[in-house]
């Protein structure tokens, strides 16, 4: 009769440390893929993920990564599609899975579907709207726009933090379907989360913010910044990696002053880029914020898991297979959920610069805080037009 009741809990553990050790585990080749990614290695990262099936509850990262490889492989409709459908698959996950909740209590939060920080969210419609600018689909772009903003709204947002990027990259698609009203609330959004920058409204021409006027009232953009000028161009410049899974930061750990990128055409120095966001500082304050509500949801995981062993152990006149219990439960399976869009930057920058009417590709040298150069890359596509604007969007990786 002991052997009878022994049976069922064998089982539990059998199936409970599967589940656990399967949450720790990432989608076939996903690591690999992003060793390669960040090599250089694009299109081998991107055969990689090709074929790679992963588990549902990873699925929306999956997605994210592999249409980051993706896009630097130049295929942009395709990572599209995977930014899409991320989107969508999100969209899905706003229903509660009750069962995939109940079993976060007993395993850990690895089993749970993944859906990202806020701002991971956000950055699947900021990644998507490179895409269709990449395809001069203005009309696209400006739907992600929207998708930007709309996820951006405090309803969806809570008080995690939002970066001026985002807002950047949503004015800018607006302004290039001429929608001048709404692409000046999003740069005016974007200049207040901008510390020491500003954006012109009007222009979206990025500047160093002067100090108040006498009144304390905000010095007006300066008059170089409303200059009409012949051609421009706008280029996104992605800097440096996101924080990897096991990244953990110090209580009073601050951001190092960040990497950035001069554009050059020909020998013709166009102008530098600016630091809109930082992954990093992103995350660390997401985490701060989930901090209290993780510790207080681990506790009770673990209370729960010691009823369950002491049940056990009861039911079964067998303490031995309590703690066997008891050491599967938390011992091996109370494992924090550390998945994170790793294939991000860190750094994401803007330059709008004046350019040449004919230009075909530019230079972008990438320097350090200090001011050395990094490395240099060469830009010939993505290259758009829209009008007198051209666009474009660079990594600090050297293609191989």
């Amino acid at each position: 009769m002991a052997r009878a009741r022994v049976i069922p809990w064998v089982r539990l553990c059998a199936l409970l440390t599967v589940a656990g050790l399967g949450a720790g585990c990432s989608t076939p080749g996903l690591e690999a893929a992003r060793q390669n990614y960040y090599l250089g290695r694009t299109a081998q990262a991107d055969q990689t993920l090709e074929t790679a099936k992963p588990p549902e509850k990873d699925e929306v990262l999956f997605l994210m990564e592999r249409g980051t490889v993706r896009q630097a492989a130049g295929r942009y409709e395709d990572s599209a599609k995977d930014f899409d459908a991320a989107s969508t698959r999100l969209d899905e996950l706003q229903t509660y899975s009750l069962s995939k909740g109940a079993a976060s209590w007993v395993v850990n939060d690895g089993v749970e579907n993944f859906r990202g920080a806020p701002f991971e969210r956000t950055m699947v419609h900021v990644m998507a709207a490179k895409d269709y600018l990449a395809l001069a689909d203005w009309d696209e772009a400006a739907v992600e726009a929207r998708r930007i903003i709309k996820s951006l709204a405090p309803d969806l947002r809570g008080e995690y933090p939002e970066d001026a990027y985002s807002r950047y990259m949503a004015g800018f698609c607006l302004e290039m379907i001429d929608d001048g009203s709404n692409a000046e609330l999003q740069y005016k959004r974007a200049s207040e989360l901008m510390g020491g920058l500003a954006v012109n409204e009007k222009t979206g021409r990025i500047y160093l913010r002067p100090p108040p006027g006498p009144d304390g009232q905000p010095a007006p953009p300066p008059a170089d910044t409303e200059e009409r000028w012949p051609a421009e161009l706008v280029a996104f410049i992605l800097i440096g990696r996101a924080p990897r899974a096991d990244a953990q930061w110090r209580e009073d750990w601050h951001p190092e002053p960040a990497s950035y990128a001069e554009i050059y055409a020909g020998d013709q120095l166009l102008g530098r880029s600016y630091n809109l966001a930082d992954t990093v500082e992103l995350t660390f304050q997401t985490e701060k914020l989930r901090a209290l509500q993780q510790a207080a949801k681990t506790a009770g995981r673990i209370i729960l898991k010691e009823v369950i062993a002491d049940s056990v152990a009861d039911s079964t006149d067998n303490e031995a297979l309590g703690e066997l219990v008891r050491f599967i439960l938390i011992g091996l399976l109370e494992q924090p959920d550390i998945r994170r869009w790793q294939t991000l930057p860190r750094w994401m920058q803007v330059a709008r610069v004046r350019a040449p009417k004919d230009l075909s590709s530019v230079r972008v040298v990438f320097k350090n805080s200090l001011g050395n150069t990094l490395r240099t890359v060469e830009v010939s596509a993505p290259i758009t037009r829209r009008r007198n604007t051209f666009v474009t969007f660079c990594r600090d990786i050297v293609p191989r």
